[in-house]
């Protein structure tokens, strides 16, 4: 399995979605929102960093917020692809971020169960939307916050 370092802009849709689904205070104020986004980074950092037996220090985190709400599809490919990153550490399953990252996917799911149900697709039993095209469309790994605010026609 590969790891790799994600971006910013996958970080900025992360905090954005943890405060849009409740699972984190939205009143942190800039302060809480970038010490947030600094430990999500690092965890991803200490994670690739054991897998590739490196010892790196994550940049300086700068927080891009929005208003617009977050396309849960695309957040729950950037959930997904965050965990793939970042569970190459012993201490990951019990870490912090872990469950920060498993709450914002309850989350999305109970503010919208159409996409929690399970389906049997050609892996088995899955979530519903991981049979949508929407989730074959989102992008693993998200460059820039932009990427998470759907695009109405």
């Amino acid at each position: 399995m590969s790891a790799w370092i994600v971006s910013s802009g996958h970080i900025d849709v992360l905090v954005n979605a943890l405060a849009q689904y409740g699972v984190v205070a939205p009143d942190l104020g800039a302060r809480g929102f970038r010490a947030l986004g600094q430990k999500l980074w690092q965890e991803n950092h200490t994670s690739v960093d054991y897998r590739y037996g490196k010892e790196t220090r994550s940049p300086d985190y700068l927080l891009r917020t929005t208003e617009a709400s977050l396309d849960p599809i695309v957040v729950l490919k950037a959930v997904s692809c965050f965990d793939y990153q970042t569970c190459e550490h012993p201490g990951w399953h019990d870490s912090e971020v872990h469950e920060l990252t498993t709450a914002l996917h309850t989350a999305i799911l109970e503010r919208h169960p159409d996409l929690a149900v399970l389906v049997t697709g050609p892996f088995g039993e899955t979530y519903r939307y991981r049979t949508l095209p929407d989730w074959e469309r989102a992008p693993w790994g998200i460059e820039v916050l932009d990427e998470a605010i759907p695009v109405h026609a």
